[in-house]
């Protein structure tokens, strides 16, 4: 028995449900693990656990730039492992864009009110524009990386297996249409075929 009608427009709107859920699952892996990793690299330098004691503000802040870098490209390069991130340019940077999105959200909510509470709030206003210049690089940067590292990524031409174009399910090499099964309705049984 079929419950309603299923037409390409209802696929499509579906597709489009799944395809968010999936990008939004990839950006928030992404913000996720550089947040806590910035938390952790602040946490470190603030309480004096690395040798920027005898820095002013404006350098101690330039300091943990290239580590921020370096965390970014890491876990950029982890989750595209790890999720099978597809070699699409504008898909990458979606997911980058929605993890910008999400780290202002926890910078705006998050990070603010603690500065507050600690009685910091000055501090917000006394970034040099040096470091802040390094900062907003630092954000293109963030937001572009998965998509940087598509230039890093080999093209898939050594075959099933090989390099970090592969995926685990096998279909690299076969048409969508192969790939993913199809759904036939038969109106006059009310019944649903698989192909």
């Amino acid at each position: 028995m079929i419950l309603f009608e299923t037409t390409e427009s209802v696929i499509e709107v579906l597709w489009d449900i799944v395809l968010a859920i999936y990008i939004v699952r990839i950006a928030f892996a992404y913000f996720l693990l550089n947040f806590l990793s910035g938390l952790a690299l602040v946490y470190l330098s603030s309480h004096h656990l690395t040798p920027v004691i005898q820095l002013t503000t404006p350098q101690s802040e330039l300091v943990l730039v290239p580590f921020l870098l370096l965390s970014s490209i890491i876990w950029a390069r982890f989750t595209i492992l790890y999720y099978e991130v597809p070699r699409v340019g504008g898909f990458r940077l979606v997911a980058g864009a929605t993890a910008l999105v999400f780290l202002a959200g926890a910078s705006l909510f998050v990070t603010t009110p603690i500065l507050y509470l600690e009685g910091l709030a000055g501090w917000i206003w006394e970034t040099d524009k040096k470091a802040g210049l390094a900062f907003g690089a630092l954000l293109v940067a963030y937001t572009l990386m998965m998509a940087i590292q598509m230039g890093f990524e080999h093209n898939g031409e050594m075959g099933v297996g090989e390099g970090p174009t592969t995926t685990s399910h096998g279909h690299e090499k076969k048409s969508i249409v192969a790939a993913v099964p199809t759904v036939t309705l038969v109106k006059n049984n009310s019944k649903v075929k698989m192909q």
